[in-house]
């Protein structure tokens, strides 16, 4: 399936596959390699949720709530291949908002290579708190043991390691929590 997303962008879902995974159940894969910075595949945002107090605990699993662009709060479905991205501790992956065509990217974090599994942090971007602690499963030398869905209970080792990935609708809406956190090295903080 490849799609067209705000013009000439191609959503690009034959970049990845998705089959069995170490981490959880399904992963989404790399059928080719990917350098820092490359384009993974563009997020399909086009299937909002209605009514998210309406949702099981299973349907919640594959919702995405984002900032989008316009600094509005949405919640989508996720498609695959997205919804199969696993979390890790140690990502190779983020998602960067083009602000003109307002389509959110899947880019590199770091170098992957074909057959890697592509992952990403579900803190990075989020705000909001989980119901539940889940068991972190990623394998990584820095596994927190626990993912934590909202990026400002995060240690503060990695609110400062993820700060150039969050995505600019996000740091706009959340611009004085994120100064709360003097995370910078002007500060002087650890």
């Amino acid at each position: 399936m490849r799609r067209m997303l705000g013009g000439d962008l191609e959503r690009k879902s034959g970049n990845l596959s998705v089959r069995g995974s170490r981490i959880h159940g399904q992963g989404a894969f790399a059928e080719r390699p990917f350098a820092q910075g490359d384009v993974i595949l563009g997020i399909d945002d086009s299937d909002p949720v209605a009514d998210r107090s309406k949702l099981t605990p299973q349907q919640s699993i594959f919702i995405d709530v984002f900032v989008a662009a316009d600094g509005s709060e949405k919640t989508t479905w996720m498609k695959s291949p997205e919804k199969f991205i696993n979390h890790s501790c140690e990502p190779n992956a983020y998602v960067l908002t083009d602000m003109r065509s307002g389509v959110r990217w899947i880019r590199a974090v770091k170098t992957v290579a074909r057959g890697d599994e592509i992952t990403w942090d579900y803190a990075i971007n989020i705000w909001e708190e989980w119901i539940g602690p889940v068991s972190c499963r990623c394998g990584s030398e820095t596994c927190r043991r626990i993912v934590q869905g909202n990026y400002f209970t995060l240690p503060r080792e990695f609110q400062r390691r993820y700060l150039p990935l969050l995505d600019e609708p996000f740091m706009r809406r959340f611009a004085k929590e994120i100064e709360s956190l003097h995370l910078t090295a002007e500060h002087g903080t650890a």
